[in-house]
């Protein structure tokens, strides 16, 4: 087990902290992708998907490549003090393709649970026999829990990433051991705020409610953004700084 715990208080109390401390910071270096992401997000809520797949399936796919643009300056401010000059900063160059490919690689883990239970779906609709449905229910269960493990144990690649380490899962599960109920809580504890201010919305008009929605999703990926950095710091380290030595054993 790893001789070093993640602070679930301090990491989120620091995130938030950090997120309003610098706020001035956060809005000089991301306000272009940041206003582009909540105009598209703002965007999709007014279309159907049914009916206008074609604009929404684009407006979706640019938000994909804003993202890594706004998530990799934060990371790289918070990690490294790393401040692009100039007033605007929007670059999507080799080291937001990274980090979108490994955004991705940590989504495919969720594939195979979600994948099974809609296999159980179809065969409720064609009223086939309801065992065969519990039992793929029971591999879709298992298949989501490990899919959770390794996507919460592997989420600090997105920082490293973004400092320009080395994507290196075995080095990441090593330094991450005993610190998954630790690191599923900070993700959970800092997303409260945010549910309860998404639920505040829903008496909003909808037009109101969609410029809202997006805004409070884009400081909650902010924050999240913060919260790796932090617990990639405590566990692992950038360049520049000092993470203590895992042990060789592993629990969870």
């Amino acid at each position: 087990m790893s001789a070093h715990k993640l602070d679930v208080m301090a990491t989120v109390a620091e995130a938030y902290r950090g997120a309003w401390t610098h706020f001035s910071d956060m809005f000089r270096l991301i306000w272009l992708a940041g206003a582009l992401y909540i105009l598209l997000s703002v965007g999709t809520i007014f279309l159907d998907p049914k009916t206008d797949t074609v604009f929404f399936l684009l407006l979706e796919l640019a938000s994909l490549f804003l993202w890594p643009i706004v998530a990799v300056t934060w990371h790289r401010f918070i990690l490294l003090g790393d401040e692009p000059a100039g007033r605007i900063h929007f670059s999507f160059g080799r080291r937001e393709a990274r980090f979108l490919l490994v955004t991705i690689m940590l989504s495919l883990f969720m594939v195979p649970g979600f994948l099974s239970f809609m296999l159980v779906g179809a065969l409720a609709q064609d009223g086939q026999g309801s065992q065969l449905a519990a039992m793929i229910a029971i591999v879709g269960i298992a298949l989501l829990m490990a899919g959770v493990f390794f996507m919460v144990r592997l989420s600090l690649l997105l920082p490293a990433v973004a400092v320009d380490e080395a994507v290196n899962a075995g080095r990441m599960l090593e330094r991450t051991k005993g610190n998954f109920w630790r690191l599923f809580g900070v993700a959970a504890l800092s997303a409260l705020p945010f549910f309860a201010a998404l639920m505040l919305f829903d008496v909003l008009p909808l037009a109101l409610k969609a410029i809202g929605t997006a805004i409070v999703m884009l400081f909650y990926a902010i924050v999240n953004v913060a919260v790796l950095s932090i617990a990639y710091r405590e566990l692992a380290g950038p360049a520049g700084t000092h993470a203590p030595e895992p042990e060789i054993d592993a629990s969870l």
